[in-house]
């Protein structure tokens, strides 16, 4: 009977043991979980709002840095730098007084080019060449356009770095978009100027240039910048305003990229015969060497044009009676540097006398004077009267005006070379008076 009493006394103490466990563990158990409450509204992420800048003085040109600001933020130019780049500018008076207006080149060719291919700019060109010289061989070679081109070009730009604009770039050409003629071709400048700045990281006070808005020691557009711009001197850096290399490579990319053919040049001097069709004198009318050559043209200094596949036009700066020059595509490609004849025609020219070439052989008419504004005008509206369509009155004697005078020559027998002179105009002006007379005719005219 012992046994089975202790196996009975055994078995309570087991059961009071499994439940002081069971107890212990209803005592640890965590308690249930209570669901969390709901999350408020996420708080609206800031819009970034440009902060208040003081007033220019000009409601116009602020509430233009206020949209040009909406656009350079669009295109991934940030607000710091947008507001950096413009803190305190204003419009420049000087600048709005000439773009107001649009000043044209009014110096008779041959006193342009006295200044451009002068002595000292010939020698100074030539020391150039020698001090960059390994530079230029290698920018030359890489791009196919000749070291003097290049040279010439620095020259004309800012006479080899000496002048290469003073004026805030923004300023200028924040001045030359937000009002006046100018305006279209200035705004993307202006951007463009932006991402100059937010790429290169220059200083902005460092960031001067022309009062039209090209800088450097090749005066580029910011534009022509973004699309040509060269490392010259291999530092990683592109710096237009203190690197004769960056520039010169710079400038070599624009030129062969826009077309300039390896080992052509750009043109010579040429005679031309008695009786020469001097209508056919324009730039855009090409012919071949060949059918110059066959119609009497000459090299100025004696002797047959070179035999060549290539064409040329014949190019007449102070009409029949100053020097002729038959010109290559390459002066064209010029023309997308600077659209101007004369700039073209003296970079041409300065290339040769640093080369080692001498003066042009023919005599330019010095005894004619620059035209006025008024008197070109004048020149317009007569043609106008007498029925020659020269386009609209604007002062600018451009390709439409010279087509319309080289027709009124013709009728007049003499040379249709399309450049005005005051001796000519007073021809016009008599022949447009008579025009007005009761019951007149004159060749060429509209009857109404």
């Amino acid at each position: 009977m012992l046994r089975p009493v202790r196996r009975l006394a055994r078995l309570k103490c087991l059961a009071v043991l499994c439940g002081l466990l069971a107890v212990a563990a209803c005592a640890t158990r965590p308690p249930p979980r209570t669901p969390p409450p709901p999350a408020a509204p996420a708080a609206p992420i800031p819009v970034p709002v440009a902060p208040a800048r003081p007033s220019s003085g000009d409601a116009k040109f602020d509430a233009f840095l206020a949209t040009a600001r909406d656009e350079a933020l669009a295109q991934g130019i940030t607000g710091e730098n947008f507001d950096t780049a413009t803190a305190g500018i204003a419009p420049l008076a000087t600048i709005t007084a000439m773009n107001a207006n649009q000043p044209e080149f009014n110096k008779p060719v041959w006193s342009y080019l006295d200044g451009a291919v002068s002595a000292r700019r010939i020698k100074d060109a030539q020391f150039m060449l020698t001090r960059y010289g390994e530079v230029l061989d290698k920018i030359a070679a890489q791009s196919g356009v000749p070291k003097e081109i290049l040279v010439s070009v620095w020259g004309m730009e800012s006479d080899y770095g000496a002048d290469s604009g003073s004026f805030n770039l923004f300023a200028a050409l924040a001045t030359l978009a937000y009002d006046g003629p100018r305006a279209a071709y200035a705004k993307p400048e202006f951007l463009a100027a932006l991402q100059i700045y937010q790429q290169q990281h220059y200083a902005v006070s460092e960031m001067v240039g022309s009062w039209a808005g090209a800088f450097g020691q090749t005066q580029f557009t910011p534009t022509s910048f973004l699309k040509y711009a060269a490392d010259g001197d291999g530092d990683g850096r592109i710096d237009l305003w203190r690197s004769p290399p960056d520039a010169l490579a710079s400038a070599a990319r624009l030129l062969s990229e826009q077309g300039w053919t390896r080992g052509q040049g750009w043109g010579a001097e040429v005679s031309l015969p008695n009786g020469f069709a001097y209508e056919d004198a324009d730039l855009e009318n090409d012919k071949p060497i060949s059918e110059w050559s066959a119609r009497g043209v000459t090299l100025a200094g004696g002797g047959a044009l070179p035999p060549s596949d290539a064409s040329g036009a014949i190019y007449l700066p102070a009409g029949a009676r100053g020097p002729a020059f038959l010109v290559f595509p390459n002066f064209r490609v010029l023309l997308k540097y600077n659209n101007a004849a004369s700039y073209a025609l003296a970079v041409s020219l300065l290339a040769d006398r640093m080369a080692g070439a001498g003066p042009v052989k023919h005599d330019w008419p010095r005894d004619e004077r620059a035209l006025s504004r008024s008197e070109r005008l004048q020149f317009q509206k007569d043609l106008q009267i007498l029925g020659f369509d020269a386009g609209t009155p604007d002062g600018v004697l451009g390709r439409k005006t010279r087509a319309a005078l080289r027709q009124y020559q013709k009728t007049k027998s003499i040379a249709a070379d399309g450049f005005p002179t005051a001796m000519l105009l007073g021809t016009l002006e008599a022949d447009a008076a008579s025009r007005a007379t009761p019951n007149s005719s004159f060749p060429g005219t509209v009857e109404h």
